[in-house]
C-alpha cells in the first residue's frame, strides 16, 4: 500500500556513503517508537543527472511490518563562482509499524547504479510499550498545494461508455480520457482497462497526450483521451470493464528562487470500472433465418457471370451492408439447387467506427459449380436480423438469379474433397516387358536409421538448452522457481548447522528466512515488502489450500516469537518446528 504524500520528514541519524556520482542516505525519523505505532524510513539518493536511478533495495525487516511506500524528487540549481550545477534528489519513504517489544535493528539498504553497489549502514530503533510523541518536522519544505490538489479532483482518469444498458450485440463506445488542472512532466499506464466478457475493436491508442479544454462538473480541464474502444458483449447479463491506472508525475513549485524546474511528486490514479447491462435477444418470433445481425442491415446479391462453359466456376456474391454488430454475422443459408454445387465461401468484411455507431460491410462469395447443362436457378437468399430501433427481427431477402451452363457432364466430375478432376486422361500406366519384377533392396541399412535418429535427438536436445538459457537470462520469474527448491535445501541446511551449534535466535530467524525465501521464490514475490495479509491473499490467489496457508503464516508467527518472546511459543522443540517447516514446504 502507497501512500499519498509528499512531505519529507527531517532525517535523524543519517548514515551516509557517498561516491562521486551519487550519495545514499538512510534514516528514521525517531529512535523510539511504541509498539502500535508507526515510524518512517526514509532512504534518500543525492547526485547529478540522478534521473534514472532506480529504487533501492530493503533489507529484510523481521522486526517490522511495511504498511506504507511513497517517493518524491526535487531538483535544484547553484551558482557557484559564476558556475551553475544542476542537484537532484530523489527519496524514498517507508512506513514501518514494529511487531515486537525490544531492540529491533534495520539493515543495511542497497543501491545498483552505474555498475557500483551503495550500501547504508545498520539502524538501530527501540521499541516500547505505551504512546511516544512524535518530534515535529523542522524542514522548511511543506507540502505544496499542487500535491494536496492531485488528491481531490484536481487530477483524475475517467472512463465513459455511450450506452450502460444494451442488447446483446449491440456496440459500446469507451473512451478513457486524462482530465488535469496541474502541471504534469511524465505519464505512465500502469494497468491497462480489461474488457472480459466483450470483442474488442480498438479505436484510438494516445501515442502523446494531445489535451484539449473541457468542462466537467461545472470545472476547466485540459483532457487527452488516452484509449477508445468499440466493445461488442459477448453474452447476456452484467458484464464490467475494468480500471485504468496511471502513475502521473505532478510538478510542484518551489519556494526557492534559484530552482527553475521545481519538484516532482508521483501521484496513483485510476478510473471507477464500468458496469454494462446486457439483455439477451428475445427468443419469441426469432425467425429461423437469424444470423446473429443486430443494428440496421441491407442485402443484395450477384453472379460475376451469366453463362459457364465446361463446368467453369460461377462466383455467387451476397453482401450485407449497414450498422451494427457486422463482425458477428454468420453466412446466410444457401437452399439448395438442383444441378448445382455450391462451395464454402470466402469471406471479407470491413467495419469502422462512425459516430458511435459501427458501419461497413460482410461479403460472402461463393463458388457456384455446375453439375449439369441447362439454366439454373438461385433462388432469393434470406437473411433475418434483430432491429434495434423497433426491437423486433426483421427478414431480408435477394432477388432470384439466373445462369447458364453448357458443355458440363463430359468435361468434368466434381469431387467433393480435391476440386475439379479429370477423368481418363490423367493416368498412363507403365506395362513391363517381364512378366514377375525382381524384389529390389532400397532400405537403408539398419545402423543408419539409430545414426539418423540420434542426431536428430541431439538437435532437439540442443534447441531445448538454447530456449532453457535464453529464458534464464530473460525471464527472472522462471530463474527463481527454477532454483526455488535448490535455495530451500541450503537455507535449510543453514538453519539446521545454527540448531547443531546451539544458536536458537539465528536457527528462528533462517527458518523464516527459508519459509518467506520459497515462497518469493516459487512465485516471484518481493516477500519481505508483504504484511500477513497480503501474503495471505497472494497465496489464496495461487489456489493454495486454506489449511496449508494457515500452517505457513502460524510458523512464520512461531519464528518471530521465538526470536522476540520465548516464552509464548506454542511449539517448544526447535526440531519438532524445523519438521513443520519442511512439511509445509514440501505440500508446496
Amino acid at each position: 500500500m502507497w501512500r499519498k504524500t509528499g512531505k519529507i520528514l527531517i532525517l535523524l541519524f543519517p548514515t551516509i556513503v557517498c561516491a562521486s556520482e551519487l550519495s545514499l542516505t538512510a534514516s528514521v525519523d525517531r529512535t523510539e517508537v511504541g509498539l502500535g505505532e508507526t515510524l518512517d524510513l526514509t532512504v534518500s539518493v543525492h547526485g547529478e543527472n540522478i534521473g534514472d536511478v532506480p529504487s533501492p533495495t530493503l533489507p529484510e525487516l523481521p522486526d517490522f511490518e511495511i504498511i506504507g511506500r511513497s517517493s518524491s524528487q526535487e531538483t535544484s540549481i547553484q551558482f557557484t563562482n559564476g558556475k551553475m550545477t544542476q542537484q537532484q534528489g530523489i527519496h524514498f519513504t517507508y512506513t514501518l509499524s514494529p511487531k515486537k517489544l525490544g531492540k529491533a535493528s534495520i539493515g543495511a539498504v542497497k543501491l545498483e547504479y552505474q555498475d557500483r553497489t551503495y550500501e547504508t549502514q545498520t539502524t538501530e530503533v527501540n521499541v516500547v510499550q505505551g504512546v511516544t510523541k512524535k518530534p515535529s518536522p523542522r524542514s522548511s519544505r511543506s507540502t505544496p498545494p499542487e500535491a494536496e490538489l492531485a488528491s481531490q479532483d484536481n487530477l483524475m482518469v475517467v472512463a465513459t461508455a455511450n450506452r450502460r444498458e444494451v442488447y446483446w450485440g449491440e456496440e459500446v463506445v469507451v473512451e478513457f480520457a486524462l482530465y488535469s488542472r496541474l502541471h504534469m512532466s511524465d505519464v505512465n499506464v500502469v494497468e491497462s482497462p480489461t474488457f472480459n466478457g466483450f470483442w474488442v475493436k480498438s479505436v484510438y491508442d494516445a501515442k502523446r497526450l494531445d489535451f484539449q479544454r473541457r468542462s466537467f462538473n461545472g470545472k476547466s480541464y485540459d483532457v487527452s483521451v488516452l484509449k477508445k474502444c468499440a466493445l461488442l458483449p459477448l453474452s447476456s447479463g452484467e458484464l464490467e470493464i475494468g480500471e485504468m491506472s496511471l502513475s502521473v508525475a505532478v510538478v510542484q513549485r518551489s519556494r526557492d528562487f534559484f530552482d527553475f524546474f521545481g519538484r516532482t511528486r508521483t501521484v496513483s490514479i485510476r478510473s471507477e470500472p464500468i458496469v454494462i447491462n446486457v439483455k439477451p435477444l428475445p427468443t419469441e418470433n426469432r425467425p429461423s433465418e437469424f444470423t446473429g445481425g443486430v443494428g440496421k442491415f441491407t442485402i443484395k446479391a450477384s453472379l460475376d457471370r451469366v453463362a459457364s462453359e465446361a463446368a467453369e466456376p460461377v462466383n455467387l456474391t451476397v453482401r450485407l451492408e449497414g450498422a451494427g454488430n457486422i463482425p458477428f454475422i454468420e453466412r446466410p443459408p444457401i437452399p439448395a439447387i438442383p444441378g448445382v454445387k455450391i462451395l464454402d465461401p470466402e469471406i471479407r468484411e470491413n467495419a469502422e467506427l462512425v459516430g458511435d455507431r459501427m458501419k461497413g460491410y460482410k461479403e460472402f462469395r461463393y463458388p457456384v459449380l455446375p453439375q449439369t447443362d441447362g439454366e439454373h436457378l438461385i433462388p432469393s437468399i434470406r437473411i433475418a436480423y434483430f432491429d434495434l430501433e423497433d426491437e423486433t427481427y426483421r427478414t431480408l431477402g435477394t432477388e432470384e438469379l439466373r445462369f447458364t451452363a453448357s458443355h458440363t457432364t463430359a468435361a468434368t466430375e466434381f469431387v467433393p474433397t480435391s476440386g475439379l478432376k479429370v477423368l481418363g486422361t490423367d493416368i498412363r500406366f507403365i506395362k513391363p516387358d517381364l512378366t514377375q519384377l525382381q524384389s529390389q533392396r532400397c532400405a537403408p541399412q539398419g545402423w543408419l536409421i539409430f545414426v539418423y535418429i540420434g542426431s536428430l535427438g541431439l538437435i532437439g536436445l540442443s534447441l531445448v538448452f538454447e530456449r532453457h538459457r535464453a529464458r534464464l537470462l530473460t525471464d527472472r520469474a522462471y530463474a527463481r522457481r527454477l532454483r526455488s527448491n535448490r535455495m530451500m535445501k541450503r537455507r535449510l541446511k543453514q538453519a539446521e548447522t545454527c540448531l547443531r551449534e546451539n544458536d536458537e535466535k539465528e536457527f528462528y530467524s533462517s527458518l523464516s528466512k527459508a519459509t518467506l525465501g520459497y515462497l518469493g521464490d516459487r512465485y516471484d514475490w518481493e516477500v519481505h515488502a508483504m504484511t500477513k495479509d497480503e501474503l495471505r491473499d497472494q497465496l489464496t490467489r495461487e489456489k493454495v489450500r486454506e489449511e496449508v496457508i494457515d500452517k505457513i503464516l502460524n510458523l512464520l508467527d512461531q519464528c518471530d516469537v521465538a526470536c522476540f518472546s520465548p516464552s509464548l511459543m506454542t511449539v517448544k522443540e526447535p526440531k519438532e518446528l524445523f519438521s513443520q517447516v519442511k512439511d509445509v514446504l514440501s505440500e508446496l
